[in-house]
């Protein structure tokens, strides 16, 4: 399991309280680019081919709101599924 997929886990297990800088590392490990950021909100790009996504992720007091850490999970998960082991991890 590499460290993107650790923090991914970790992320989906407990989203209250996180960090932004964690997110922000785990969409960049994903290729997602910080377009711009106006105020508290910051906008991240997915640019591959015929494939785009683009999330905008408000912050305040250095937290991301779970509701905003869900979805983030859902874009990453529709565009990048998660591998499973054989053994079902």
């Amino acid at each position: 399991m590499t460290k993107r997929d650790k923090l991914r886990r970790k992320l989906r297990n407990n989203p209250k309280g996180v960090r932004f800088s964690d997110l922000e590392t785990l969409l960049l490990q994903f290729g997602f680019e910080l377009a711009r950021v106006k105020g508290s909100h910051h906008v991240f790009e997915y640019h591959r081919g015929q494939v785009q996504a683009i999330l905008v992720v408000p912050t305040h007091a250095n937290e991301v709101k779970a509701q905003y850490i869900r979805d983030t999970l859902a874009v990453l998960d529709e565009l990048f599924p998660e591998e499973r082991n054989d053994d079902g991890e």
